[in-house]
C-alpha cells in the first residue's frame, strides 16, 4: 500500500485525528497512520539536557498523519470535509 497511498490528513491535533479515524472506520474505509513524536531526539543526551524542548508547545509535541489507498482519497476527503465544514 506504501506506493498507492495519499496522505488524507496531517496535524498536531489528536482530537480531530481521532475524529478522521472514526469517519474512515464507519465508512469502511482502510487507512494507514503514522505519529510522530516531535520531543525525541537522537541527538546525545547531554544536548537535550542543556536545550530541552524550550519554546516548543505541549500541542506541537506529537504529529498524526494518515494515509489512504489513492482510489479512496476523494471519497474519503469529500467525508471528512463534510464533517468539518
Amino acid at each position: 500500500m506504501v506506493l498507492n497511498r495519499t496522505e488524507l490528513f496531517r496535524g498536531y491535533s489528536l482530537d480531530r485525528f481521532n475524529e478522521i479515524c472514526s469517519i474512515l472506520s464507519v465508512n469502511k474505509i482502510k487507512y494507514k497512520y503514522k505519529v510522530k513524536n516531535n520531543t525525541y531526539s537522537k541527538k546525545p543526551f547531554f544536548s537535550k539536557m542543556i536545550l530541552g524542548n524550550l519554546g516548543q508547545k505541549e500541542d506541537f509535541s506529537y504529529e498524526y498523519s494518515i494515509y489512504v489507498h489513492k482510489d479512496d482519497y476523494e471519497q474519503a476527503n469529500a467525508l471528512i470535509n463534510s464533517k468539518f465544514r
